[in-house]
């Protein structure tokens, strides 16, 4: 068979000899929602019952994508491009004639898919009660459909064409893309090593898919985009002045995909870094010895607890999903889920009733250094350093009435040093606040004391619920009172006010010296 094979094939002449059409694991989760599978019924139920359905024979239904795989001595086709409205289709001719047809052995493990199957069935379900005589109209349709077949055989073409799109498909993003690259990459001789890692992998991706704050609103929701683009592009790449926005796909793709370490299958590459630590603390005997107190390892199932560093090159395959999983997770455990300690809980009711009245290109700013302090430093200090860094951010959002998507890189590009690469090679939290401080705010704040009237008059809304949430949170009649003390005293008031806090005892003595 030549590398490529292109053929017309009705729906019924998908079939293959005893070759079935199945999904790979890079395959994304069944998508598509209620308006569009009926926009699909109805454009069906136009064409059954045109005037003259004879002067059109055929209904097109674009192109079908398959990768012939040979392995395990099975041959499969596996659906490259299409299988959003084979899906669907499959779902109709169920309910309609109670089976399956053999060809088509599709199995979706993600509970999104699922759930979004069953959303297709009950939105059909409904769509043909409510149009009874589509039923016997539609069961004649299946011979009338028609395709596009494209049969290619060579993996790097499969990979190739997996960037196509037709006119009712669901455009591919970079993080698609990313995914079935480094599913791809997860290859051996051992078939059976590769077809569980594959699997486990491409799970673990269904999960970083379902994080995030607005995951609970929609379930076509997807976390990766954002968090390739607003986190990890971002925080790997933002150094020194070299500050700008993401170009193009490609970039991101090169970046993440072409420019990763290839190693064998399932291992990942470690480097020195402030989560892959042995030891603790170092401790010199009167008889000059050196002690090592080995420093607490939380592995398991935590992908948090991974000993990676976001800036860190990233492994081919395995690796780039275990270093998706963790800063995922990580994210989760910092803004999105509830507070697994006393500095998470204290950080997360400050971003709560302060950061989000900021603009919405700072907040994402505060979110990404947040990340980067939690990663190199864990959240030993995290309060104070957010109440610091909004201190910095919020005198911006107090001089300027408009806010624009380059003030945030201005901000970092313009500083003696870049604030992530002072919080990335960071030991102590004090070193970033003192960073911080070199940059001089104050007078921005005393300028707003009468922020009431001043910010009123000026009729700047978003300036005003700023300053209202900041006076509110330290309980000042002035802004000029937002001192470092009275940051200082907040950052520890608020840690003794949770009582589960492993500090809160010498919090409490030095407050008292």
């Amino acid at each position: 068979m030549p590398d490529v094979h292109v053929r017309l094939a009705g729906f019924f002449e998908l079939a293959v000899a005893a070759e079935p059409l199945v999904l790979d694991n890079y395959q994304r989760a069944y998508v598509w929602t209620k308006e569009k599978v009926i926009q699909l019924l109805e454009d069906f139920a136009e064409f059954t019952t045109a005037e003259s359905p004879t002067l059109v024979s055929q209904y097109y239904l674009g192109a079908l994508l398959l990768h012939r795989k040979a392995q395990g001595g099975k041959v499969d086709h596996c659906v490259i491009d299409g299988q959003q409205r084979l899906t669907t289709l499959a779902i109709l001719y169920w309910l309609l004639e109670e089976t399956l047809p053999d060809f088509l052995q599709f199995e979706f493990r993600s509970s999104r898919s699922l759930g979004n199957v069953q959303q297709a069935r009950n939105t059909i379900k409904i769509w043909l009660e409510e149009h009874p005589e589509a039923r016997s109209l539609f069961r004649h349709l299946f011979s009338r459909l028609c395709f596009t077949v494209i049969i290619v055989t060579r993996e790097d073409l499969a990979f190739t064409f997996f960037d196509t799109q037709n006119n009712r498909g669901v455009p591919l993003g970079s993080t698609d893309l990313l995914k079935a690259f480094h599913l791809r990459a997860i290859q051996a001789d051992d078939y059976q090593l590769v077809e569980q890692l594959q699997s486990l992998c491409a799970r673990k991706w269904e999960q970083v898919q379902q994080r995030g704050e607005l995951v609970r609103n929609s379930r076509h929701y997807d976390f990766a985009p954002d968090l390739f683009h607003y986190y990890l592009w971002r925080g790997r790449n933002w150094r020194g002045s070299e500050v700008d926005e993401l170009e193009s796909r490609d970039e991101m793709l090169s970046h993440f995909g072409q420019q990763s370490r290839v190693l064998p299958i399932g291992r990942v590459a470690l480097y020195p870094a402030g989560s892959n630590l042995w030891g603790k603390e170092l401790q010199l005997t009167a008889e000059n010895d050196y002690r090592l107190t080995p420093a607490m390892q939380e592995f398991g199932q935590q992908a948090v607890t991974l000993p990676f560093s976001l800036r860190q090159p990233i492994s081919r395959g395995v690796g780039f999903f275990l270093y998706t999983e963790k800063y995922a997770e990580m994210l989760q455990q910092l803004l999105f889920a509830p507070g697994s300690n006393a500095e998470i809980k204290a950080t997360q009711k400050f971003y709560n009733r302060v950061v989000r009245t900021l603009s919405a290109y700072l907040q994402n700013l505060f979110r990404l250094a947040l990340l980067i302090y939690f990663d190199r430093l864990g959240s030993q200090g995290l309060l104070r350093f957010a109440l610091y860094l909004d201190h910095q951010l919020g005198a911006l959002r107090l001089s300027k009435s408009d806010i624009r998507r380059e003030t945030p890189l201005k901000f970092l590009r313009e500083a003696k040093r870049n604030l992530l690469d002072v919080i990335s090679s960071a030991y102590e939290g004090d070193e970033i606040i003192g960073f911080l401080q070199q940059n001089k705010v104050d007078a921005v704040y005393r300028q707003n004391d009468g922020w009431r009237e001043a910010i009123t008059s000026r009729g700047s809304k978003v300036q005003e619920r700023y300053a209202a949430a900041v006076a509110g949170y330290y309980k000042l009649s002035c802004l000029s009172l937002k001192t470092a003390q009275r940051m200082d005293e907040k950052a520890v008031a608020e840690l003794m006010s949770v009582p589960s806090h492993p500090d809160s005892r010498k919090i409490r003595e030095v407050s008292h010296d």
